[in-house]
């Protein structure tokens, strides 16, 4: 009989601690408080001599090629080629077709509006280099331009998984079309 019981007990004591651990209460992930100001500085700590590195890259293809470009704040190097100054320059949500070759800084081609056809973007809103963006912003429609894209307004530090590999700035020839 003390056998009987101490089995009772146990497998009562077995189903009691299964039940109570096996609680359906969802427990809410723990919260970090990340200090934006102090994660921001990190980054760029980190990605300074990177950044440093690609623009002197970027400045010694301008020179060996003696192009005459200018620089905005973001790093994004331009020329406009004919310039069509009537009418507004672009804006943002303007669409606009543009005839293009992007090649990698080696003179590697790797797309253009020859074998794709001609590409219309609508600007800040489609999914194109943010480099480009800011770029148009620049023209109007008519214009023709260079651009040198560094890697941070292009395709980063994954590459577009094609055919721009990783960290790697781009050289864009462009025309916008009335």
């Amino acid at each position: 009989m003390k056998s009987y019981f101490n089995l009772n007990f146990i497998f009562s004591a077995i189903i009691l601690l299964t039940f109570f651990s096996c609680s359906t209460e969802k427990k809410e992930p723990q919260q970090i408080d990340i200090d934006e100001y102090h994660l921001k500085a990190q980054l760029e700590k980190v990605q300074k001599p990177v950044i440093t590195l690609e623009n002197d890259i970027i400045n010694s293809y301008v020179k060996q090629h003696q192009l005459s470009m200018q620089v905005t704040g973001s790093g994004l190097r331009y020329a406009i080629l004919k310039n069509n100054t009537s009418g507004k320059l672009l804006q943002s949500l303007d669409e606009v077709n543009l005839k293009f070759k992007v090649f990698l800084l080696s003179g590697e081609l790797c797309y253009s509006s020859d074998k794709t056809g001609i590409k219309k973007v609508k600007i800040d809103q489609d999914h194109i280099e943010t480099g480009l963006h800011e770029g148009l912003k620049l023209l109007h429609k008519g214009d023709k331009a260079i651009f040198i894209i560094p890697s941070h307004l292009a395709h980063g530090v994954v590459g577009d998984n094609d055919k721009i590999p990783p960290k790697s700035p781009l050289f864009v020839e462009i025309e916008v079309l009335n």
